[in-house]
């Protein structure tokens, strides 16, 4: 790319109350999935219990982590909800996602706004189940009482854990994502701005937009 003093010039992306809540929800989430797995393999990662202060510290602490990672959900859902709704760019990227996961290289389509079409799809799925897993969570926290009827605990017990491991794995892919396989993402969250090059070549409609407001 052409190394150019306009191509360099730094641009804001992320406020930095944004970044804020997305690192906010990160910690939650990371501390949620610790617990929860240390709990749900507790014959495998039982040697894990003792650094969260015991079985009944870990429990308390995943109810609490899954508290907040809730509650932080709802303002970064308001904060963006304007900018991942879907597209036919979003579509036409998911349906190519192969690619764009596979190779850091290739470009995304030119109508790739603020947000690309695996970066909305990823968001849509963390709001979905952090909401399911907050009913599913309060459904097993709730599990003794004499009106919560078994069948109903079952199936949350079974898909809490169901719906848990799959969005563990889906962070590891976020994680990639914003690395390796899109440098300038991750230190987007971290300073707050990209640089104009970045823009045009990662996310070529959201630069244009900000081309045309100059």
């Amino acid at each position: 790319m052409d190394r150019s003093p306009d191509l360099e010039k730094e641009i804001p992306r992320h406020p930095f109350s944004v970044r804020v809540v997305h690192w906010l929800i990160a910690l939650c989430f990371i501390l949620a999935m610790a617990t929860g797995l240390t709990l749900y393999w507790s014959s495998i990662l039982k040697w894990a219990v003792p650094y969260f202060g015991g079985e009944h510290s870990t429990i308390a602490m995943h109810f609490l982590a899954g508290l907040a990672l809730a509650a932080f959900a709802l303002p970064i859902f308001f904060l963006w909800r304007k900018r991942m709704r879907w597209t036919t760019t979003d579509t036409y990227f998911v349906r190519h996602i192969r690619d764009h996961a596979m190779r850091p290289d290739q470009l995304p389509p030119p109508d790739t706004g603020f947000f690309n079409g695996g970066q909305k799809l990823y968001f849509w799925a963390f709001i979905a189940s952090t909401a399911y897993l907050l009913v599913t969570g309060l459904v097993w926290w709730w599990r003794r009482e004499p009106w919560m009827p078994r069948e109903v605990y079952v199936v949350a017990r079974t898909s809490h854990r169901v719906v848990s491991v799959i969005m563990s794995g889906s962070l590891l892919i976020h994680v990639y994502k914003a690395t390796i396989g899109e440098p300038g993402t991750f230190a987007s969250m971290v300073k707050g701005t990209v640089t104009s090059g970045w823009a045009r070549l990662r996310r070529p409609a959201w630069s244009r937009e900000l081309e045309g407001r100059q």
